[in-house]
């Protein structure tokens, strides 16, 4: 003969009324809890360097047992039960929260994003949607080369490792699509479970890390390639002639790299100004005396040879501008990029 199976609200109303004369949710199902975690991240929104933090969209997932909550004695029909948030106020639960945020709600959208699932062998699925803020790490001494390290922290609130004892489960982290964000991707994380101590014992503490990169195409079209349009401009007047002084011209600019292209320019205009002030003494009238005949031997007069022509100093110096700035910018570039593209490349190794 086939058993009759429970259902749902048979099983429901064993849970919530059956089991209460005897369950307590003040007291510690086991000695310790074990529980797995297990991420799912939705979206990265935001990454600011003004706050130094990240905003992040998260599904928070936790399995453990409660033997007071077993039911598979009543042969159900079902192989769980779903409840909702309100469910959570009447079991043990391991109060777990992120320790490290600066700011956390759970989604309300149009209700309490809180699942949570029991199974017959008193197996419990906590699941709840979350936004929380998380603090980063910044070096822009590497800017726009560099990369951003974002993390949480996950700990219980109220119990130690002695009370609950908490892991990763398999899974880890799932996240659900490629993250990129205006300005920088999200190229790896990782994840560690590691125990802090604290006056009243020692927890568990599960941590994830997010690495992103940041995005420098924009930083090429709006910074580098402007700058070298004009410093490479500022060097066409060196073969225009030291008169072509309205020929020189200069560009602002900013940061490190800005700085470098803004002193060749400057090195380019105190050329101009020297170049000026050397063709105002050329262009002195110089007095000049009256050449003196000489008699050769047999009674005729020789005139003086011409002079040699020699370069007049204005010429001179922008003959050697023409080589000294490329040169000098060139290996400008050269230490430059070496010491930006070494650090890219250890980035992309990580």
């Amino acid at each position: 003969m086939r058993l009759r199976c429970a259902n749902d609200t048979e099983v429901i109303d064993y849970i919530l009324y059956d089991t209460s004369l005897h369950y307590n949710q003040y007291k510690i199902p086991a000695i310790p809890v074990d529980v797995r975690v297990e991420m799912w991240v939705q979206e990265i929104t935001s990454v600011s360097e003004m706050t130094q933090d990240f905003q992040i969209d998260v599904y928070m997932n936790e399995f453990w047992q409660d033997p007071g909550l077993v039911y598979d004695h009543l042969n159900p029909c079902h192989r769980n039960i779903s409840f909702d948030y309100t469910m959570l106020e009447t079991i043990w639960t391991p109060n777990t929260c992120f320790v490290n945020s600066k700011t956390a709600q759970i989604h309300k959208s149009p209700f309490v994003n809180i699942f949570l699932m029991v199974f017959p062998n008193g197996s419990i699925w906590s699941n709840w949607r979350i936004k929380t803020t998380g603090p980063c790490e910044m070096d822009l001494s590497k800017f726009p080369m560099d990369s951003i390290d974002c993390n949480l922290v996950f700990e219980s609130f109220n119990y130690n490792n002695k009370e609950v004892r908490m892991r990763w489960t398999d899974v880890q982290i799932d996240i659900f699509k490629a993250i990129e964000l205006p300005d920088f991707s999200m190229v790896h994380y990782y994840v560690n479970n590691s125990a802090k101590q604290y006056a009243a014992g020692s927890w568990d503490e599960l941590s994830v890390k997010f690495l992103f990169r940041r995005r420098y195409g924009w930083y090429l079209l709006q910074g580098y390639i402007p700058t070298y349009m004009t410093t490479f401009i500022s060097w066409i007047p060196f073969y225009l002639g030291p008169r072509a002084i309205p020929a020189r011209t200069m560009i602002g600019a900013i940061d490190v790299w800005m700085m470098g292209g803004i002193f060749f320019v400057f090195a380019s205009l105190v050329e101009l100004a020297l170049i000026g002030f050397s063709m105002r003494k050329e262009d002195k009238p110089a007095q000049t005396k009256r050449p003196t005949r000489r008699w050769n031997l047999s009674g005729g007069s020789t005139e003086p040879a011409p002079p040699t022509p020699r370069l007049k100093r204005g010429e001179t110096m922008d003959l050697y501008a023409r080589i000294l700035f490329p040169c000098a910018y060139s290996f400008y570039n050269f230490v430059y990029w070496g010491i930006y593209m070494r650090s890219a490349l250890q980035n992309a190794t990580v």
